[in-house]
């Protein structure tokens, strides 16, 4: 399970089991199950094993039932079939899942690989050469999502580095002055949020878990906004939320209420077009 499905998984259950409880008279939040199903082994593996382990705990500790070695063989409207490790078929009642079992390439990818005839992974990506040029030709580079190279994950620096990586080889052969250095990620580190005020975290040397975590992710993040007034509004806005425990899921709408899109919501008619009110 990776940092998405760690992350949701820990998201819905502090939801369902403390954000919602005592909101709904009829909802007993005990009654709410959350699944996080995987086929690997760990959580987090990216993480390490320290950390992996540390956010098992916490997402058990929040009520999150996690499935690992469990892949995943059907799924309808009201359920999802699994295969557990002991290879038994089981089936689960659930009409509401979500898919975060990562990114796939963009079409245009195939349609590059089918015009190039270069080879690509499970997910569509291109399989490309050290300077992420496509195999056999020089003047195509695939970059990000659409690139596969080293087991690199989907993820935005990874994106980020190898655009900027290419950007720079494609101008210094402009100027006449080619690179030849082959493309090298630089891992930052990685960060989780589990809940509130608990997080796991990876930077460099330094290993987190808990508010501590928390804490450095929120510095991280307002560390790679762009500009100094966006920085300051945002951590204002994440002030009066986390102060004033302010939750827009506790709003319910007619189409929610009712179970379907298509039901029409009253408008109030204008003013001009209201009967009026009869005087006592």
């Amino acid at each position: 399970a990776g940092a998405t499905g760690v992350e949701m998984a820990g998201q819905i259950a502090e939801l369902a089991h403390r954000a919602l409880r005592g909101e709904y008279r009829r909802v007993d939040s005990r009654d709410a199950r959350v699944l996080l199903i995987d086929a690997s082994e760990v959580v987090l593996p990216s993480f390490g094993d320290h950390l992996s382990e540390k956010a098992l705990l916490r997402l058990r500790k929040l009520g999150v039932e996690v499935r690992l070695g469990t892949k995943v063989e059907e799924l309808d409207a009201r359920s999802i079939t699994v295969r557990n490790p002991d290879g038994q078929l089981e089936r689960i009642e659930s009409m509401t899942k979500i898919w975060a079992a990562g990114v796939a390439a963009s079409p245009f990818a195939a349609v590059l690989a089918q015009a190039t005839g270069a080879p690509t992974d499970r997910a569509g990506r291109i399989k490309v050469l050290p300077d992420c040029t496509v195999p056999g030709h020089s003047e195509i580079y695939a970059v990000g999502d659409m690139m596969a190279l080293d087991g690199l994950p989907g993820v935005a620096q990874v994106a980020i580095q190898s655009g900027r990586y290419v950007a720079d080889r494609i101008d210094a052969r402009l100027r006449g002055t080619p690179k030849d250095a082959p493309f090298h990620y630089h891992d930052k580190g990685s960060l989780a949020t589990i809940a509130r005020f608990d997080a796991v975290a990876g930077v460099g040397p330094i290993r987190a878990t808990g508010f501590v975590a928390w804490l450095l992710w929120l510095v991280i993040h307002l560390f790679y906004l762009v500009g100094f007034e966006h920085r300051v509004t945002t951590l204002f806005h994440w002030a009066v939320s986390f102060a004033g425990r302010g939750r827009a899921e506790r709003a319910v709408t007619t189409r929610q209420a009712l179970g379907h899109d298509d039901v029409p919501i009253p408008v109030a008619a204008p003013a001009s077009q209201q009967a009026p009110t009869p005087k006592p």
